[in-house]
């Protein structure tokens, strides 16, 4: 993890000057499903800002969506890997990513809304990216074009590449170039 300034602590003692919150990965199991589903529930929200659906309307549809989502998950890219993002014990988020020869495909990076905005994010992000660069290949995602994280993308030095319907296709690419003296 990066340095900076420290994260509060989840256990509600104060953090130290150097405290910083232990991030880690661990296996999805099929007993996760339900924080999957409640995850997934969480980073729609903000669709439904304008929405007058019913809560029964909106739970019917995210699950159908949820669903919808592992199965094109899997069948689009067999080869990739996902783990549950845990912070100090506490599973917090996911990740998936699709490592190829030709690039790093971001799938999925989700956290649940109490931990968004305090670095997790970027950390991780800084992570796949440093590992892009030492394989020189650019990383690759797709987020919707109203999504809050589009900015934390932007920031990082993505690029829009591509566009299907309300979907962004982002790049970044590793500099390669020779270094100056």
């Amino acid at each position: 993890m990066s340095a900076g300034a420290p994260l509060a602590r989840t256990d509600g003692r104060p953090a130290g000057p150097r405290a910083r919150p232990a991030v880690s990965f661990r296996v999805i199991h099929d007993r996760d499903r339900d924080f999957l589903f409640v995850l997934y529930a969480t980073m729609r929200e903000w669709e439904f800002a304008l929405t007058i659906w019913t809560d029964a309307d909106k739970a019917d549809f995210l699950k159908q969506q949820f669903e919808a989502q592992d199965r094109s998950y899997r069948s689009s890219f067999p080869g990739a890997v996902s783990r549950i993002i845990v912070l100090d014990g506490v599973d917090v988020g996911r990740l998936t990513v699709d490592r190829r020869d030709d690039c790093l495909h971001l799938i999925d990076l989700a956290l649940l809304p109490d931990h968004r905005g305090r670095g997790i994010g970027t950390d991780i992000l800084r992570s796949l990216l440093n590992e892009a660069h030492g394989g020189k290949v650019p990383v690759r995602l797709n987020v919707q074009a109203g999504n809050p994280a589009l900015r934390l993308y932007l920031r990082h030095g993505f690029r829009q590449v591509g566009r299907a319907g309300h979907h962004l296709t982002l790049e970044w690419r590793p500099d390669t170039g020779p270094r100056e003296i």
